[in-house]
């Protein structure tokens, strides 16, 4: 395991460059339109103002998980790192906006991780490491006031894909351990377990319950 805070920000070339500026652009763009939001006293329509807050407060949590995950505390030599907390906009994003929205914000998230770590050995292999594993992030959502519980079963969800990808397309790399199930998980749930631990720790701030309960507050019903 290597230390790299920053290696990667230090590394980015090409298109990763532009995706990181739109994801900054867009984070921008929307907080700044979320502080002028809620300073308007013009009024809008209950059902279109409860969609179009779900929609900004996906593109803006999105944007952050994809900018926090370029933030590596710790690489694996062969793939898999400890961000930033990545997960945890997005699983906030879930928790507050339900199922239909949580899902579907992770599944946007494993696309943009897609372009940004692109490693792909078979279809099934992306899908379970980009799309399904990501879109697991939308469990959190199952626990709408207990974040921390949420994190845990947004981690654990990935960590099974992320099981299960080892175990049928890298179990070369198990020689040694035995059992290629005992690799893969031990291996996965070493970056994966360590992350969700971080975010769980981070959620019991107080500062971001505060966050989280004003988002809340605000939202108006959109699941």
């Amino acid at each position: 395991m290597e230390f790299v805070l920053f290696k990667k920000l230090a590394s980015l070339e090409g298109v990763e460059v532009w995706l990181l500026l739109a994801a900054l652009a867009v984070a921008a763009v929307l907080l700044l339109g979320i502080l002028r939001y809620r300073r308007s006293d013009a009024p809008v329509p209950a059902p279109r103002a409860n969609a179009t807050r779900a929609l900004v407060y996906g593109a803006l949590c999105v944007s952050l998980s994809f900018i926090l995950s370029y933030v590596k505390l710790f690489s694996l030599p062969m793939g898999g790192s400890i961000t930033l907390c990545a997960m945890l906009p997005v699983a906030m994003y879930a928790a507050m906006f339900g199922p239909r929205y949580g899902f579907v914000a992770g599944l946007a998230l494993g696309v943009l991780q897609l372009m940004q770590d692109f490693y792909v050995v078979h279809w099934a292999q992306l899908i379970l490491d980009y799309f399904i594993a990501y879109a697991c992030y939308g469990l959190a959502s199952l626990f709408p006031k207990q974040l921390r519980l949420g994190l845990l079963a947004a981690g654990v969800g990935r960590l099974i894909c992320s099981t299960l990808s080892g175990v049928i397309f890298f179990a070369e790399y198990a020689e040694g351990w035995g059992s290629v199930w005992a690799y893969s998980l031990a291996y996965n749930g070493s970056y994966i377990g360590a992350e969700t631990l971080l975010c769980v720790i981070i959620a019991s701030l107080p500062a971001l319950k505060r966050l989280m309960d004003t988002m809340q507050t605000g939202r108006g019903g959109a699941a």
